[in-house]
């Protein structure tokens, strides 16, 4: 009997081994040590306890030789030869191994109809490993490879502060506002006196921005952080209804009410399922468990909306849970949902304590969220062109215009300096800088990712090197420049940490990796993780690029404050000698892949799946 146990929880442990191997990235070492360590333990068991030889054994000392190459040499072909040998030693011990009577009972039958289940399941996540190639061989660029950028041709941390400040003044950019529409008209000025070609591609599509908002409790007002983006509108009266306490998309008790539901957030996500890192610059850096927690926690939380206009509920009160009353404030999110046709707002967890409790004691309460709704609206990405002597290739530099304050987005101020420096000497390859609109309303826009699918969509002649067009052989992504680090501390306040933000970037492959840590190789503030796109993530406008196979750097540290709307922009937060030296580490970049041939540039990786590296 105890054999017969022994036997069957060796086969699960087999599968289970192959499995961690499989799905966790960047743990591959620590499971291949205990994987030795288990096959050992189970021979000594066979050989000395049950005093047995089987097949099977030859099996499992390859698989230890396999683990033991790989220990040495991390090729990656031989991690996937031991985790589909393990598979094969699990599906022999589980199905075949069986010592006992041959009578098939109907347990029997079951278990192994489960137990085969299992095992094509670990099968297909393998191969799926497999095609993906999770661990992938780092490239060492020569020391000689270094670039410099004379200083003196570059605009300073004074000029690009100028240049943000003009950007300010247009106030919050949401996609087709005003602010928005402005500032674009400035940025083709910019480019047009630099004597470049400003190519436009206008589009229209249904705009929706808040232009007032309240909730009132027994005449009283309770302060609302900010209002649901795209969520719908009253007239200045508002609405009124009873408050019912209930959860998001449970909203058939508040029919003809206000509904009332507690977002709880996201402190502590298991960063790994949207984020794999490649490496870091200093090592210890690390992707931190709750970075972008609010973006994340109002995606994957959704509030369901659109259930609540089918129930004919009034309006929606979100109210926050686990996050500091000074974080959520004006914050603008989220940003990439469909308009839903029901007002709603979002309250802190200090005010939302008062309304669900006047909703348990089922007071009235009135919703006011004024909006302008404009149908058409007019908004436009441009492009612009530095000619190089390869009249074949392209580089492609990218960024949004949209934004709320002075951080997202900023790219495009950054790009101007950049164009500005690279037009003071004629680069190998054409250079493409792309000013793309519609970040802030991707439901319209984001084509077959982000924003900037769009306008490659309608721009294949830049980038896919068919029938005579330019082929982009690279693309890099400057996006959220100069920001310091604000966090809530473990008492809940929320305050600055002292350090930069993290520069999170994206590398489409092994060479684009180690171009960016050549490019930041002596630079005296960086706070680098280099990520891999990740089970069909990747944060920013580098996505569409990835997506397209053009190998990537997607430059964009995402602070807590990213999508903050409030009135002096997140001024206090930025920090234009940091935004200058990160100009310089992208420009290095831009020089750098200039200056590679196109064969070692190579093709994007594409992306990892399953649980990614986070530290």
């Amino acid at each position: 009997m105890l054999e017969i146990l022994y036997r069957r929880l060796s086969a699960v442990l087999l599968l289970i081994l192959a499995l961690c191997a499989t799905v966790f990235i960047g743990k591959e070492m620590v499971i291949s040590i205990v994987t030795i360590i288990f096959l050992l333990a189970d021979l000594g068991i066979s050989f000395l306890l049950l005093k047995k030889r089987e097949k099977v054994h030859v099996v499992f000392i390859s698989v230890m030789v396999a683990e033991g190459l790989f220990l040495l040499t991390r090729e990656f072909w031989l991690l996937a030869l031991s985790i589909l040998l393990l598979i094969v030693a699990g599906i022999c011990r589980g199905l075949f191994g069986q010592s006992g009577s041959k009578r098939v009972t109907p347990f029997l039958a079951v278990r192994k109809v489960l137990f085969s289940i299992t095992a094509l399941i670990v099968t297909a996540l393998w191969g799926i490993g497999i095609y993906a190639k999770p661990i992938t061989t780092p490239v060492a660029l020569s020391a000689d490879a270094a670039m410099t950028i004379d200083e003196r041709k570059l605009d300073s941390a004074a000029m690009m502060l100028k240049d943000i400040e003009v950007m300010n003044s247009f106030g919050s950019r949401t996609t087709g506002s005003e602010g928005h529409n402005q500032f674009i008209a400035w940025l083709e000025q910019q480019v047009t006196d630099m004597g470049l070609q400003v190519h436009r591609d206008r589009y229209t599509f249904d705009r929706w921005e808040e232009k007032n908002s309240a909730l009132m409790i027994d005449q009283q007002a309770i302060h609302v952080s900010s209002a649901f983006p795209y969520s719908g509108e009253t007239d200045e009266k508002g609405v009124t209804g009873e408050l019912v306490y209930t959860k998001r998309g449970e909203y058939g008790q508040a029919s003809g009410k206000i509904a009332v539901i507690e977002i709880e957030n996201f402190r502590n996500f298991p960063s790994g399922i949207v984020m794999n890192m490649r490496d870091s610059s200093p090592m210890d850096n690390q992707i931190a468990p709750n970075e972008g927690d609010l973006v994340l926690t109002t995606a994957l939380k959704e509030a369901k909306l659109e259930q609540a206009t089918e129930m004919g509920v009034k309006a929606v009160v979100l109210v926050w849970k686990g996050v500091s009353d000074d974080k959520v404030e004006e914050q603008y999110v989220p940003f990439t949902t469909d308009y839903a046709g029901i007002p709603a707002i979002w309250v802190n967890e200090t005010e939302g304590k008062k309304v669900i409790s006047a909703a348990q004691e089922h007071k009235e309460g009135t919703v006011i969220l004024e909006a302008e709704i404009q149908k058409d609206a007019p908004t436009e990405s441009f492009y612009v062109k530095i000619d190089g002597k390869n009249k074949d290739e392209a580089i492609i530099v990218n960024t949004h215009t949209d934004g709320i304050n002075v951080v997202e987005e900023n790219g495009a101020v950054g790009m101007l300096s950049m164009i500005r420096y690279l037009q003071q000497e004629q680069p190998k390859r054409t250079m493409i800088f792309a000013f793309v609109t519609g970040h802030f309303r991707l439901p319209e826009f984001k084509g077959s990712s982000q924003a900037t699918s769009t306008w490659m969509e309608g721009h294949r002649e830049l980038w896919d090197g068919k029938n005579g067009h330019l082929k982009a052989v690279a693309g890099i992504t400057v996006e959220h420049l100069g920001s310091m680090e604000w966090k809530d501390d473990d008492t809940g306040h929320y305050g600055p940490t002292g350090q930069i933000s993290t520069e999170y970037t994206y590398a489409g492959n092994e060479m684009m990796a180690a171009i960016w840590l050549k490019a930041i190789e002596k630079t005296d503030s960086t706070r680098t993780v280099l990520l891999r796109g990740h089970n069909k993530f990747e944060f920013g406008e580098s996505q569409p690029l990835f997506e397209a196979g053009i190998p990537v750097i997607g430059f964009i540290p995402m602070p807590d404050y990213l999508l903050v709307d409030s009135d002096n922009r997140e001024m206090d937060k930025f920090d234009a000698k940091l935004m200058h030296t990160q100009i310089v580490s992208l420009l290095k970049a831009v020089k750098l892949v200039d200056g590679t041939e196109t064969t070692k540039l190579g093709k994007s990786d594409g992306y990892s799946f399953f649980y990614g590296r986070t530290k």
